[in-house]
Parts: C-alpha cells; sequence; structure tokens
C-alpha cells in the first residue's frame, strides 16, 4: 500500500465514532503483542494545553539524554505529526508499515463482532506504541485523545499523570459539569503514581482521586508556584519557586503557556524523586528549545497574522488575554470557523469584544459548521461578518483587511490552524 491509500482508509474508519472503553484497545495491542507494556509513560489530560504540556515535557527529557516517544492528536499538517521519536515525525513507510501490521488484527476483531471493530484513533493509538516499542524508547510523552480513563491511551504505564486545566468540553461524552468531566479526565490515575495538575476549580474531584490511591499530589500554584515575565511577541521568561526553583526562558507566548512550562517542570521534577536523571540544565535547554505550531504563533509581521488552535471556552479565554497583552487597545480581523460539536456561541461571547470584522469560513471537516452559522453567531453580538466557505480565499480577505491597528488572527480549530499553517508554510496566501 502507498501512504495516501493508508491515510484514506484511516481517516475512513472515523464513520464509526468516537468509543470510550478499554476493551477493544487491550485487544487489539495483545493481539500485536502487548507493546504498551515495554516502556513507561508520562500521560497527559486536560482541556486546555495537553499539546504544549507534551512538547515542553518531551523537549526536557530528550535534553537529558532520555530517547523518547511522543503522541498527540489531532495533527495541524501532516498525520505523521501524530507519532514522534526522538523529535522526528515518523516516517511514511513505517506508517504503511506500521498499518499493514494493525490491520488483519482489526479485521478479524471486526468479523468476530461489529462492536469490537476498532475506531480510527484505536488503531492510530495501537501503530503509536508499536513504534515506541520497535524504537526502544526510555520513555513515552502520551496525550489523552478525550476524557481519560475511558480513553485508549489508558492502557500505558506512567510515572507521572499531568492533568492539564479542566473546562466544559465534549459533554456529549464527559458529563455536563467540569466536576463530571474532572472525574473522568482523573480516570488516568493509577495506584501511587505521582499527578502534577493546577489550582482550579476541578481540584477537589483530582485531589479526592489521588487520596484514594495514594498518589503524591503536585499543585501547581500551591506547591509549585510560578509567574512569567512577559517579552511580548518575543516569548517570556518564567520564574518557578518550586521547589526547585528556576528560572526558564520561552519562545511561547502567553500566561497560559506560562502555566504550561510550570506543569511540565513540576512532572520533571516528581520524575526525579523517581529516580529520572534531568537536572536543571536539561529543564532550561528543554523549555527553550520546544517549538509548537499554532499556540499564538506569529506567522507574518506586516501586517501581523497570528494563527492559534483555541477552539473551546477555555482556549478562547486564554487567546483573548494573550491577544490583549501583545496587542493592547487593537481589535483584531478574525478568520474562524469550527466544528459543530464546539461551544461556538460561548467561543463568540468571549472573543466578539476584541473583534473588529470577522470572515467565517468552514474547515475540511464534514463535522464542520456550515460558515454563514458561524458568521451569524457574531452578526448577533454586533460584530461585522462575511462568509468565506473556501479557507484560502477567507484568509486572502482577512490578510486584506488586516494593518498596524487590526491585527489578523485565525483560530477556532485546530483542522482551521492546521489549513492556515500549511498555507502561509508553502507560500499560497
Amino acid at each position: 500500500m502507498q501512504r495516501d491509500e493508508v491515510l484514506k482508509e484511516l481517516y475512513g474508519l472515523e464513520r464509526f465514532g468516537i468509543k470510550l472503553g478499554l476493551a477493544n484497545i487491550t485487544d487489539l495491542l495483545h493481539r500485536i503483542g502487548d507493546p504498551q507494556t515495554r516502556f513507561p509513560a508520562v500521560h497527559v489530560t486536560g482541556s486546555n494545553g495537553k499539546g504544549s504540556v507534551c512538547a515542553f515535557t518531551d523537549s526536557i527529557l530528550r535534553a537529558a539524554g532520555h530517547r523518547t516517544g511522543m503522541y498527540t492528536s489531532p495533527h495541524l499538517i501532516r498525520f505523521n505529526e501524530r507519532i514522534v521519536v526522538g523529535g522526528r515525525e515518523i516516517s511514511d513507510d513505517d506508517v504503511v508499515r506500521l498499518y499493514e501490521l494493525v490491520k488483519p488484527h482489526a479485521a478479524s476483531m471486526a468479523a468476530e463482532s461489529k462492536a469490537k471493530q476498532p475506531t480510527f484513533f484505536e488503531m492510530t493509538t495501537a501503530m503509536a506504541f508499536e513504534y515506541f516499542a520497535e524504537k526502544g524508547v526510555d520513555v513515552a510523552v502520551v496525550e489523552v485523545g478525550m476524557g481519560g480513563g475511558m480513553d485508549a491511551t489508558n492502557v500505558v504505564r506512567p510515572d507521572v499523570c499531568i492533568l492539564t486545566r479542566v473546562s466544559l468540553e465534549h459533554t456529549e461524552h464527559l458529563g455536563k459539569t467540569i466536576a463530571r468531566i474532572a472525574g473522568e479526565k482523573a480516570g488516568i490515575l493509577k495506584p501511587g503514581v505521582p499527578v502534577v495538575t493546577l489550582d482550579q476549580e476541578a481540584l477537589g474531584v483530582i485531589r479526592k482521586k489521588a487520596g484514594e490511591l495514594g498518589c503524591p499530589m503536585t499543585i501547581v500554584g500551591q506547591d509549585f508556584e510560578f509567574n512569567g515575565t512577559s517579552n511580548g511577541l518575543a516569548g517570556q521568561a518564567v520564574h518557578c519557586l518550586g521547589p526547585p526553583a528556576i528560572t526558564v526562558s520561552t519562545s511561547m507566548i502567553g500566561g497560559h503557556q506560562a502555566e504550561n512550562v510550570a506543569l511540565a517542570l513540576a512532572a520533571a521534577a516528581a520524575l526525579e524523586s523517581r529516580g529520572w536523571k534531568i537536572g536543571e540544565k536539561a529543564k532550561r535547554e528543554g523549555v527553550e528549545r520546544t517549538v509548537w505550531p499554532a499556540r499564538f504563533q506569529l506567522v507574518r509581521e506586516t501586517p501581523p497574522v497570528v494563527i492559534d488552535g483555541a477552539h473551546n471556552p477555555g482556549g478562547a479565554k486564554s487567546l483573548v488575554q494573550t491577544a490583549q497583552e501583545c496587542f493592547p487597545g487593537k481589535r483584531l480581523v478574525l478568520v474562524t470557523g469550527m466544528l459543530v460539536d464546539k461551544d461556538l456561541e460561548t467561543f463568540a461571547d468571549t472573543l466578539a469584544p476584541v473583534v473588529a470584522h470577522v470572515v467565517s469560513t468552514r474547515p475540511g471537516s464534514w463535522r464542520a459548521f456550515e460558515s454563514q452559522e458561524v458568521a451569524d453567531a457574531y452578526k448577533k453580538r454586533g460584530v461585522s461578518t462575511e462568509a468565506v466557505d473556501a479557507v484560502p480565499d477567507a484568509i486572502r480577505r482577512g490578510l486584506s483587511l488586516a494593518s498596524a491597528e487590526h491585527p489578523l488572527l485565525i483560530a477556532g480549530s485546530l483542522y482551521l490552524a492546521g489549513e492556515a499553517l500549511g498555507l502561509f508554510q508553502g507560500g499560497s496566501v
């Protein structure tokens, strides 16, 4: 098979939707030799910041000399971004080879029962874990796909669990309250394994679960205090009082990224408590080297153009705070599109006060809102709008309206962010 054939088949599995539960992934992994048992993991869940925390943690561990795997989702431009070893994406040949290895076992499961048909995410997870085992990684940094306890990744053996900020998301699957969602996310905790989280609304639920399992707990903002010193679009310094105390620099922008740095540093300290060799030098270098695309990423300076992957209410709040910090007193031109399982109304409520004009569009997913639906959400909040269905045309229209006084922001979906990033990198806009 060729890579494009493999990806067409893989994406075709999305028609089976989302299946929360561990029975199928456990069966599939067992049939290929239980690769998830051959490496320890850093397991990361939460609503916002998971990918950034994974990137910071992976970079710190690599700077300390450890061979890492990293599994994140979704990708922005290339499927291969999801599966990384030693900072390098999986090759096309290995994507094909691993799919062909896993596919017969998935077919056997589906033949036994329709309910046992592995989903897109289960197939991808099995491929990633097999790749990490083959490559002999010292540790895998693994991002939860959705929720926690019933997510397909919750078969790994963590040496530390990280819970980022929890907000309302995927309520049709995870529950209608932050407490219910936090309870599902806390399902990744394992007996005696350290947990690192934030001082946040969901803390009580997480603390209770950690207590039941005897998990040593570090609360960033209480046990591990921090603050950031912004350098605007140039990044920031993050001062952690620890223990241990450390100041690091990052090109990542916004107070929420200072929070993510602190989570990664606290997780590194928790790993050190379990015998991992990391050290201050690796922490500084790892944070400084971390690049995670489409997180308030400046892709053009004149006029300023920023791409951001925010797509839920918590992400929208952080996005507005960062925009006001970097572009004080300025109102933005917004190119936006969202998926139908996201909270468009709350997202629009949050962004409308800082937006001068909206160009709505439709990201390349069958789950996307129609562009006019998105435009209408902003129009009823008093923002001037127009709908442009094709993403490249919408971005070109946004660029024609942008200026020094009205920077262009492209946000609302990681699918949109990935399309936009590809267009800018390819010189198509």
